[in-house]
């Protein structure tokens, strides 16, 4: 019951002129008549499988819920039981469900968020990738079939043409969006320091696939329309896939507002996991295990790597196949050592049949014991004493540590975890788990503990830079403005790490007036300076710094600043604030601070700032890039008038001008009166209106006798005579 467009290409401009699911049901509708009843003929369900005899093999199988079979609905890919709930993520919702009388079948179903899964797009581009927080939100994913939802407090959340992370309450309350710019992260897995990945599907252009720091507030790049330009766009043609600094070729052409990947991993990733601890060799520790799902039994498996830091970012280390031949789909730990792993069987199209597969480490087999993981959980947690529950943040299964944080949390007391956190003779994980009980209590309260509050000069002191980091982390979330000044000087005297968490931290306080707003907005661009663009994701917690701190005004005041990195933070800026004031940087001596500045007004779109982006036209082709020149002809193209026509013809004659840019510039004097629907430069659903032949003939007309003496254009011209109708 779920489509892929690539299978009904007619239905591709009503898929991407969709902006909402009641957009694709309606589009459905036109083109299918009454057989859109059979898209509801499938459902999908959750099934809770038992080994009751404990011999290793599911003895029992239960829809747990269902039927999901709506027209709209679907692929149902995402699934967590945190406590009594368990949530489930199947286009266009967020579930909540519960078995509350425990008869294994759900009785209650929620409906916590709507309005996911814009477009068709690519089937498999899903909801999914549900996961507990450090915070003890839901993190979950979406593929590029995009977004459009109205959240429980009423904000508008819209992006119909990417996927995005998202996170929330328990509840469903305090819906954001997290980071976006994605095009198929399947599954999401935090780290032991509550960093967030995710692998990244490649879009089969020649682009390998990408391992993710997914970082807050993050763009990473993909838009749905890329897909279907023959050479992707500006993905491919700007290296928007590649690691940061692959090449110099890649430094030059990279957008800068994106946060590039670590590195290019895998085919077809698909699921992830983080060893807990608990079942393998100690070799993998702070492992991360993804499904690299090729198609093929022979060329899939599971890859293990680990990671250690790199500036503000993270460097795979130990990179490995771990299991093959398996055409795995996912990956997940259970509490009883064993890893899981799901089996596809055969194919890209389903067999109808699936597999699920243990594996044991029998070396292994005392520790799982001794650490009794199945055992505790089974317990709960809730009813734990305070001195138990904190002395079980020191286990060495991270699912255990975060079952008794939790329970710290929902206690009246935050001394507990204060006490803890600020003991430098207790394990780091255990002081970090207490600081995040500490942090999930405030959330949970609506606002900073006092007693927190006032322990964090003590944790910003600490000798340990991770402990500094969290406490960074915990008081930038909560907008604890009382800790401005320290934020700032963690910004300037900090490790990258630290200065990244309390770049994000005064973005998310933000600035209260005019003056604070200075203060910190040279705080920002001080560590843009001194970055110098080496590190992107420290530049990119100081542009949102910029952005959080700083009004169009204030950084529009940084065009003069000595230091190229810090403009090009002041345009990206500009760029999230969707501000004009980002033309005036379209005349900076550095060309990729001009480029992003055009990027910014052509992609958004800034409609206010087009026509100074169309004024660049003037200057010679050969001082331009090839990106920026697309752009720039695009942008006259789309004004419209004769002097933007007059304009595009001149380029054609300028003899530095590439024959790819001028073959664009005749493209649009072809079709200066009857525009296409899509855009030439990014595939963006953006029709225009039909305009008048006239606009464009008299420039076609001083052309054409240039073209025709030319042998490589005279094609050309002649299109352009018969479409202008031009005589003599």
């Amino acid at each position: 019951g779920v489509e892929d467009n690539r299978s009904h290409m007619v239905w591709l401009e009503d898929d991407l002129a969709a902006r909402s699911v009641a957009d694709r049901v309606a589009f459905f509708r036109k083109h299918l008549g009454e057989g859109i009843a059979d898209y509801g003929k499938q459902q999908d369900r959750i099934r809770r499988l038992e080994d009751t005899n404990r011999d290793g093999v599911a003895d029992i199988s239960t829809v747990f819920a269902g039927p999901f079979r709506e027209i709209e609905e679907g692929t149902g890919a995402g699934v967590l039981a945190v406590g009594d709930d368990v949530y489930y993520t199947n286009i266009p919702r967020l579930w909540r469900l519960k078995d509350a009388d425990g008869n294994g079948v759900a009785d209650e179903q929620y409906a916590l968020a709507d309005g996911f899964g814009v477009r068709v797009a690519f089937r498999g581009h899903d909801m999914h990738g549900l996961t507990l927080g450090p915070d003890g939100r839901i993190y979950f994913s979406i593929g590029d079939r995009g977004y459009n939802v109205t959240t429980q407090e009423g904000k508008r959340l819209v992006r119909p043409d990417t996927g995005a992370v998202f996170r929330c309450e328990r509840d469903g309350s305090n819906l954001e969006v997290f980071a976006y710019g994605l095009r198929n992260p399947q599954e999401l897995a935090f780290d032991d320091y509550g960093n967030l990945f995710t692998g990244d599907n490649n879009s089969d252009s020649g682009d390998q696939a990408r391992w993710v720091h997914v970082v807050e507030g993050s763009d990473t790049g993909w838009r749905m329309y890329f897909q279907y330009l023959p050479d992707r766009g500006p993905w491919n043609r700007e290296r928007m896939w590649y690691a940061h600094q692959a090449d110099d070729e890649t430094t030059r052409v990279q957008p800068t507002y994106i946060v590039p990947p670590i590195t290019n991993i895998a085919d077809g990733p698909s699921g992830l996991a983080y060893y807990p601890g608990v079942g393998l060799p100690d070799r993998y520790n702070g492992h991360f295990f993804l499904a690299d799902f090729r198609g093929s039994t022979s060329r899939s498996g599971v890859r293990s790597f680990g990671l250690e830091p790199h500036g503000a970012t993270y460097k795979l280390t130990d990179e490995h196949w771990f299991i093959e031949n398996l055409l795995v789909t996912d990956v997940d730990f259970g509490y009883d050592g064993k890893m899981y792993v799901t089996d596809w069987v055969d194919g890209w199209n389903g067999p109808g049949k699936g597999r699920i597969y243990a594996f044991t480490s029998p070396a292994q087999a005392d520790a799982v014991r001794e650490a009794k993981v199945a055992d505790r959980v089974s317990l709960g947690f809730d009813a734990g004493e305070t001195s138990e529950l904190v002395s079980l943040l020191s286990h060495p299964d991270r699912r255990v540590r975060q079952g008794a944080q939790m329970a710290l949390a929902h206690h009246d007391d935050v001394e507990p975890l204060t006490n803890l956190a600020v003991d430098r003779n207790s394990p780091r994980i255990a002081r970090i788990h207490a600081i995040w009980g500490a942090w999930q209590m405030a959330i949970e309260k609506g606002g900073i503990d006092l007693h927190f509050a006032d322990i964090f000069p003590r944790l910003a002191a600490d000798d340990d830079p991770e402990i500094r980091a969290q406490a960074l982390r915990v008081l930038g979330d909560l907008r604890d403005a009382g800790a401005v000044d320290a934020l700032i000087r963690a910004t300037q005297h900090g490790t990258p790490r630290e200065q990244y968490f309390a770049a994000i931290a005064l973005g998310r306080i933000g600035s209260e007036n005019m003056m604070d707003g200075r203060e910190r907005l040279d705080a920002f661009c001080d560590l843009l300076a001194k970055n110098n663009d080496a590190d992107p994701v420290l530049r990119h917690a100081a542009v949102m710094g910029l952005t959080g701190c700083g009004t169009p005004a204030l950084l529009l005041e940084r065009i003069d600043h000595e230091s190229a990195a810090v403009r090009l933070g002041a345009v990206l800026a500009l760029r999230r604030h969707h501000a004009g004031e980002v033309a005036q940087f379209l005349h900076d001596a550095d060309s990729r601070v001009v480029e992003e500045a055009a990027r910014a007004i052509h992609d958004e779109p800034i409609a206010e700032a087009l026509p100074f982006l169309a004024a660049l036209i003037e200057r010679p082709a050969s001082e331009m890039s090839d990106l920026l020149l697309r752009r720039v002809i695009n942008a006259n193209y789309r004004l419209g008038g004769p002097s933007h026509a007059a304009a595009v013809a001149r380029l054609i004659g300028d003899e530095a001008a590439p024959e790819g840019i001028k073959s664009e510039a005749v493209f649009a004097l072809l079709h200066w009166h009857q525009p296409p629907t899509l855009d030439r430069v990014t595939n963006e659903f953006r029709p225009l209106p039909a305009r008048s032949i006239d606009a464009a003939s008299d420039a076609v007309r001083s052309l054409v006798p240039q073209l025709l003496v030319d042998e490589q254009h005279r094609r050309a011209a002649i299109e352009l005579i018969a479409r202008y109708r031009l005589t003599g």
